[in-house]
């Protein structure tokens, strides 16, 4: 059995690497269509944020973050 966490949505690039950015996504990040999103960016993951946010801001969705990562976790069997 192996461990998953179950998703809120997808970021979708095209072949010529352009993306549709959810409306979810704007509505978290306080941005519309057009704007900028900043994102901090490491080997594994991308944290895209509301560019109003101070680093306690940032840091306090962190955690947050890690709760619900925790509570998405699922269980399944994988078919080899």
């Amino acid at each position: 059995m192996e461990k998953r966490i179950k998703h809120v949505g997808y970021l979708k690039t095209t072949k010529t690497s352009k993306s549709h950015i959810p409306v979810l996504v704007h509505r978290e990040t306080g941005t519309k269509a057009g704007d900028s999103i900043p994102f901090v960016i490491n080997a594994r993951a991308v944290l895209l944020y509301d560019p109003s946010m101070t680093v306690e801001d940032i840091l306090a969705s962190i955690d947050v973050l890690k709760q619900d990562v925790k509570l998405r976790e699922v269980s399944e069997d994988v078919e080899e």
